[in-house]
C-alpha cells in the first residue's frame, strides 16, 4: 500500500521537475512561472517540503510516461501551459515542449499543432475547446 503511494509520489515530483525545467528552458524564470508550477504542485498534493525538493534538484526526477493517454495528455497541457504563462514563448521553450510531446508517446503534428495553439492565444485565456479541438483533428 504506502509503496504504490510513495511511487504516485514520485511521478507526481517527475511532473513538477519537468515543469520546472520548461521554466529553466528560456534562461530566465519568472514569478508567474514559479507561481504555476507552484499550483500545479499544490494541485497535485505535493507537500512544501516535496516542491522544494524538486525546485533544488529537478534533474533527480526522471519522468517515466503513465500508460494512461490522459495522465500524458493532462502532463502536456501542464507544459504547454508552463510554457506560455509569462507570456512569451521563445524557441528554446517550444523545441522542449516538442520534445516532451515526443517522450510522452504523442504524434509530433499534434504537439506542433498545439505549440501553435498557445501561440495564436498568447497574453490571451486559451478558449475552453481550442486545444481538444486541435487534439480531436489527431484521433483515430
Amino acid at each position: 500500500m504506502f509503496g504504490d503511494y510513495q511511487k504516485e509520489i514520485e511521478r507526481r515530483k517527475a511532473v513538477i521537475g519537468l515543469l520546472v525545467e520548461m521554466t529553466f528552458a528560456d534562461g530566465k524564470v519568472d514569478d508567474i512561472e514559479k507561481k504555476f508550477v507552484y499550483g500545479v504542485a499544490k494541485e497535485l498534493g505535493l507537500s512544501a517540503d516535496d516542491i522544494e525538493e524538486v525546485v533544488l534538484h529537478p534533474e533527480d526526477f526522471k519522468m517515466t510516461p503513465p500508460p494512461p493517454e490522459q495522465e500524458r495528455m493532462t502532463i502536456l497541457y501542464y507544459v504547454l501551459f508552463t510554457m506560455s504563462v509569462d507570456g512569451e514563448i521563445h524557441e528554446e521553450e517550444e523545441k522542449m515542449c516538442y520534445l516532451i510531446g515526443l517522450r510522452l508517446g504523442f504524434n509530433e503534428h499534434m504537439t506542433r499543432d498545439l505549440i501553435n495553439v498557445m501561440k495564436k492565444f498568447l497574453n490571451k485565456e486559451v478558449p475552453r475547446f481550442a486545444l481538444l479541438d486541435e487534439i480531436k483533428k489527431h484521433m483515430n
